[in-house]
């Protein structure tokens, strides 16, 4: 790479395109400057691939790095090569802009047609990328899911900014790269300090320095830390020459004490310090990457530590935003009351936004009050739990009454909020956040996150809080809607037995002065048959049935279930299987109280079923064996139900009726996919 910098730097060699050169010269300084190209695999960029696949649904994502004449992958799943060549890079073209590269059909853009991974193997087809930016400003490559069928929709806006926040990630993951190999370097010269120590160590400091990282030492005897100024910037105390070191310890959060090292640790200076914690500042909670090792006297005594720390505050509230979207879809799925869902969201948000409080509140909107439900607080904030009045602090339920995110980063500033800051200062309130959930159009649930100081909003975050507040809205709205297709499923339920009941009844009324009784019986028994597996369907709001409940209900309808042995897969079958499935069980155990097995106590019936291949060529099988029953015959004359049974499942697939010695044997099969269809 250092070759091809030369070389660009030559204006001889550069084309008439002096743009596109100057931004070939600046991407290739850039991955030159993180040393990441044929770098070995690491976890973490393993980690953010497979996320993207789950999160976008496709079998392929890759963290492309785009050369000069190549393009490599850091991470990749589902995908082979480690790298192609330029000209079958389709992530180059992410590079021209911030904004999300989405391509839904790659044989379409004029751009891909012609790229020989689209016209031949492995023939990708959609492709969406986010560009991977530098602090600096400049795109080295993208983040990037494929899929071998065209995806006409895209992604949701969900994935989108997902995937966006991703590639965020990559980029800190990057950035904490390089200071770590930065930290290595200062480490190894501090190791091999001789005479010349402190002027050596000074000079590193200072290069150190100019990398925006702080470095301090310790004396081990006197306690005291002689911090660089970036030290004291990223603790935010005034510039000094040196503090007690336990000045500093006092500031780590509790909860993150047993990160720091402790005093056998430090005394006999037994292994090097590399952690990361949190600590309060005036500026609020900061999270840090410090670094540290011991410098020795010549009995190997540790006389001095010597280290470095880092503010990883932006990275690593970037990690937590993208993992709590993923643990709020995760949750949320499995919720199905808006209490619960709120509660878990603003657990989530707490964690995200390094909250002082969160939790939520049950809103009357006549009153224009809230209470507050049991909440989640930091050590030394007190419980707001109980009944408030919005208006006793602010005006900011205006916002809240039409469904509008309140976002106040100081509520002594806010308008909304600073003739009533007191009032909120006073419960430990500096920072206000009010995320509305709404129920029918109606403020019905408040979601809160708290800070008690200053809290410095980035645009990504207040993206966080948009989309969170999305997914909660999406997540009510659903069960909402599941709630009345249940309430509509009963009505239909009710409706549709009434209906059979009626036609029931002008049956037996229209055929009452027929003689041949059986036949009127028999079409009453089918009846029953057939509203036996309505009820079952619409159990399972009319989608589908399990074959084991359709038997069991059948034959319980019948009073034969204790004569019958039924064992068999897993299997659902769609409202056309089922309702064929119990007409056909019903034929053949009335049939066999009349006439076999279950004609008598001693006869047994053995039903199994299992299902033979995979996806469209998968077959359902079913079995009907019947023993101990008197002998069998064919019959002369086919009746109805004799036609029914011969019709097999849904009226498709294969039928093998025997009229064995030990009884009745009715083998079946039809295809699975038939049978799970939802139309009748």
């Amino acid at each position: 790479m250092l070759l091809a910098l030369a070389n660009l730097r030559d204006p001889s060699l550069r084309s008439s395109d002096h743009h596109e050169q100057t931004a070939l010269l600046d991407r290739l300084e850039a991955l030159e400057a993180y040393d990441i190209i044929n770098s070995p695999a690491e976890p973490e960029f393993d980690g953010i691939v497979q996320i993207a696949t789950a999160l976008c649904k496709t079998p392929v994502a890759l963290i492309s790095l785009v050369e000069e004449q190549r393009q490599w992958f850091k991470a990749r799943v589902g995908f082979e090569p480690c790298e192609t060549p330029i000209s079958q890079s389709v992530c180059r073209h992410a590079l021209s802009s911030p904004e999300l590269l989405v391509i839904p059909d790659l044989t379409l853009d004029a751009r891909t047609r012609d790229n020989t991974l689209v016209t031949g193997e492995p023939f990708i087809r959609f492709y969406a990328g986010a560009p991977l930016i530098t602090p600096d400003n400049i795109p080295i490559g993208s983040l990037c899911v494929i899929d071998s069928k065209p995806r006409p929709e895209g992604l949701d806006r969900d994935q989108r900014e997902g995937l966006k926040a991703l590639a965020g990630q990559v980029i800190a993951l990057f950035e904490a790269r390089k200071l770590s190999q930065r930290k290595d370097d200062l480490f190894r010269r501090q190791k091999n300090l001789t005479a010349n120590m402190r002027a050596t160590a000074n000079d590193t400091m200072a290069a150190q320095e100019a990398g925006g990282i702080g470095t301090f030492e310790l004396e081990i005897a006197t306690g005291l830390v002689k911090p660089s100024s970036a030290f004291c910037r990223i603790f935010h105390v005034p510039a000094a020459s040196s503090y007690p070191a336990k000045k500093f310890e006092d500031m780590i959060v509790p909860s993150d004490q047993g990160r720091q090292s402790n005093d056998a640790t430090r005394s006999d200076g037994s292994s090097a310090l590399d952690v990361e914690y949190r600590i309060n500042t005036t500026a609020g909670i900061r999270w840090l990457s410090r670094t540290a090792n011991f410098v020795r006297d010549e009995t190997g005594k540790p006389i001095r530590m010597m280290g470095a720390v880092k503010d990883i505050t932006v990275s690593k509230r970037a990690a937590a935003r993208v993992q709590a979207l993923l643990d709020l879809g995760d949750r949320l799925t499995h919720l199905t009351d808006t209490e619960s869902m709120a509660m878990a969201a603003a657990d989530l948000m707490a964690k995200a936004l390094d909250a002082t409080r969160a939790g939520f509140g049950i809103v009357n909107l006549a009153d224009e009050t809230v209470i507050m439900q049991p909440e989640w607080t930091a050590p030394g904030i007190v419980s707001v739990a109980g009944l408030h009045h919005f208006r006793d602090y602010g005006s900011f339920i205006n916002d809240l009454k039409i469904g509008t995110p309140v976002v106040i980063p100081d509520v002594t500033q806010d308008p909304r909020t600073r003739d009533h800051a007191d009032a909120l200062l006073g419960i430990d309130i500096r920072v206000l956040v009010n995320v509305p959930i709404m129920d029918h159009g109606r403020f019905s649930l408040v979601v809160f996150v708290h800070h008690n100081h200053p809290y410095a909003w980035s645009g990504e975050e207040l993206a966080f809080l948009k989309s969170f507040g999305d997914r909660i809205q999406a997540a009510i709205a659903r069960v909402h809607a599941e709630a009345e297709q249940q309430v509509l499923q009963r009505e239909l339920g009710h409706r549709l037995k009434n209906t059979l009941a009626m036609v029931q009844a002008i049956a037996a009324q229209t055929l009452r002065p027929v003689k041949e009784r059986q036949h009127v019986l028999a079409f009453e028994r089918r009846l029953h048959a057939l509203s036996s597996a309505h009820e079952i369907l619409l159990e399972r709001n009319w989608s589908s049935a399990p074959v084991a409940n359709v038997v069991d209900r059948t034959l319980d309808r019948l009073s034969v279930r204790d004569q019958v042995d039924a064992s068999g897969e897993a299997v659902t079958l769609g409202p056309k299987g089922t309702l064929s499935l119990s007409l056909v069980l019903h034929e053949l155990a009335t049939n066999a109280v009349k006439y076999g097995s279950l004609s008598n106590t001693e006869g047994r019936v053995d039903i199994r079923w299992h299902v033979e291949g995979k996806g469209e060529q998968s077959v359902f099988h079913f079995l009907w064996e019947e023993t101990g029953g008197p002998p069998v015959d064919e019959p002369e004359v086919k009746g109805f139900g004799s036609k029914l049974i011969r019709m097999g499942l849904a009226g498709t697939g294969g039928v093998n009726i025997r009229y064995e010695p030990s009884g009745l044997s009715a083998q079946m099969w039809a295809s699975l996919l038939q049978l799970q269809q939802a139309d009748l």
